[in-house]
């Protein structure tokens, strides 16, 4: 059976507060015994605020359990800047959890999007400038060596395609 890339969003921190149903909502309180808020309501943003951060933790811990945790993997992209859209220099990391964080890393309410996408871990984070792409890239064997390699500055990272492998399936 030949392997198959899979395309999936694995986390959305905006979903509770655009796409989820608000009788649905009702429908949850009501199973949970939470007291329900009129939409739109400060209550009603406070408990979107909670389930996104009990998503957030569930993902978390999903990832614990990832059949690549532990394996190193490097982040590409760029910044959404008012004045346009620098390449970043490539971050290598130890682990998709440890680059999904550093991606997402603010001191201010944001936005992101994580996805399984080509092969690759895709992490959209929006803020008031624009929106930072990130690609998130398990390392092959002939990137490990490259890495090894001494480097002078984090610039001498010059990575081609050679040095990714993709992520076939499902990360948990």
């Amino acid at each position: 059976m030949k392997k198959q890339l899979v395309k999936t969003m694995l986390f959305d921190s905006t979903y509770y507060g655009t796409s989820f149903p608000y009788d649905e909502y009702v429908d949850m309180c009501e199973e949970c015994g939470w007291t329900c808020h009129e939409e739109g309501s400060n209550g009603y943003w406070d408990d979107m605020a909670r389930l996104t951060e009990d998503d957030w933790d569930c993902f978390k811990d999903n990832m614990a359990y990832s059949k690549f945790k532990g394996q190193k993997c490097m982040i590409t992209g760029s910044l959404g800047l008012w004045h346009g859209n620098p390449t970043i220099v490539p971050v290598l990391c130890d682990d998709i959890m440890e680059a999904i964080e550093r991606c997402i890393d603010c001191s201010y309410q944001i936005e992101y999007e994580i996805t399984l996408e080509n092969g690759h871990v895709e992490v959209q984070v929006h803020h008031h400038d624009g929106t930072n792409c990130f690609e998130i890239w398990l390392l092959s064997k002939k990137g490990l060596k490259e890495i090894e390699r001494p480097k002078y500055d984090y610039e001498d990272y010059n990575p081609n395609r050679t040095w990714f492998k993709n992520i076939y399936g499902w990360l948990y």
